[in-house]
């Protein structure tokens, strides 16, 4: 993970550039791109993530790598409550946590016994981070593109970045035409590695809070990354 510069984990930057596109979207990008180009589906994009302020699902990720061809599954349950706040617990196949309250952003590797920290504002995914609270120009940033319906009956919504990004290519959402919601992401990055994210059951009932801190467990090392 290139966090201020510094490399931390390659699978661990696959899962994070996910989890940051995962969180535009919830934060309300889709609500910005409607005002580039309205129509009945993002404007029910729009009304409903305006409306729902937390949430919790099952994920089960599939990251295709390019060079050389593979393929790995992960699962696990994420939660997120506005403004800033996430939680994503990977149970399979490693256990892996990322947890920020908005300003701090912690990845804890069970296996490996560490825990790294990153004040999200030292980050070159603060860019990226920084529309969790609204501040971003996102119609700036990105073209929409709308699909054809797959057999699913979910709509893809293809979003472009205008300029160049380092943490991604593209971003497909795929939407449920009838509700507004996204049920599957489409992450791909600039190298061509591919993240697909399918999410299951989900719920917008209220979160507390303090789900969104973390704590070292005691005898783990923790590692402060970002700019010196």
């Amino acid at each position: 993970m290139e966090m201020g510069g510094r490399t931390v984990n390659i699978q661990a930057m696959k899962r994070t550039t996910t989890i940051v596109v995962f969180l535009l979207t919830i934060a309300g990008l889709t609500a910005a791109l409607a005002k580039d180009e309205p129509g009945d589906l993002l404007d029910r994009v729009q009304a409903f993530y305006e409306a729902s302020k937390d949430y919790k699902a099952s994920f089960r990720q599939v990251v295709t790598t390019r060079s050389p061809r593979r393929a790995f599954t992960r699962k696990g349950t994420v939660y997120f409550k506005r403004p800033g706040m996430m939680r994503w617990d990977y149970k399979v196949p490693d256990e892996v946590y990322y947890v920020s309250d908005g300003k701090v952003l912690w990845s804890y590797e069970v296996e490996q016994a560490v825990a790294y920290r990153l004040e999200i504002g030292d980050s070159n995914l603060f860019h990226a981070l920084k529309f969790l609270t609204g501040t971003g120009k996102l119609t700036q940033d990105f073209n929409a593109h709308i699909g054809e319906p797959l057999e699913s009956g979910l709509i893809p919504v293809k979003l472009l970045p205008r300029e160049s990004e380092r943490s991604f290519k593209s971003v497909t959402l795929l939407v449920d035409p009838a509700t507004g919601e996204t049920r599957e992401t489409e992450v791909v990055d600039p190298l061509g590695n591919v993240s697909h994210l399918w999410f299951e059951s989900p719920s917008y009932q209220d979160l507390p809070a303090d789900r969104f801190t973390f704590h070292p467990p005691d005898g783990i090392r923790v590692q402060e990354v970002g700019p010196r």
